[in-house]
């Protein structure tokens, strides 16, 4: 599930995407991930693997850390290749017994960029990029505002 960080009030319409997404997907086979909320991340999604006191606490192997605020404002379409690409970075090493967390293979992994076509994919990064802005900027609107109303 989509648990939050941090943050009050958190929404979970990104959830059934993500279950979804993780069912299709052949991980759930060999892994629990789990989806966080953490809208003051500076980043659209972080994978963590799951170090050895929180898999034995949790019994999670992945945490994918998400900004849901942003994540929201994306289409649905967006919303899917953008949970394809977190996953991409997910793997799992049968022969080793382990999670693997690799980096993208070019500005995204390759399956992720065939599946979409680097058009769709540099659309989300620059959407991404434009609404982390339009939040910093708010941010430090109410920052001044709550300044001037002090003095």
């Amino acid at each position: 599930g989509i648990r939050d960080i941090g943050v009050t009030g958190v929404q979970t319409c990104a959830l059934p995407i993500f279950t979804k997404a993780i069912s299709e997907s052949d991980l759930s086979r060999y892994l629990k991930i789990t989806v966080l909320a953490n809208n003051k991340s500076k980043e659209l999604f972080k994978i963590m693997k799951a170090n050895d006191i929180l898999k034995y606490m949790t019994d999670d192997d992945v945490i994918i850390i998400l900004n849901e605020n942003i994540f929201e404002k994306f289409s649905d379409e967006q919303k899917l290749l953008i949970i394809e690409e977190s996953l991409a970075y997910v793997g799992f090493d049968t022969e080793k017994d382990k999670v693997v967390i690799t980096a993208p293979d070019f500005i995204a992994h390759s399956g992720v960029l065939r599946k979409y076509g680097f058009t769709k994919i540099d659309e989300i990064r620059q959407t991404t990029n434009m609404l982390f802005q339009a939040e910093k900027e708010a941010e430090d609107e109410r920052k001044v505002l709550t300044q001037r109303a002090r003095n």
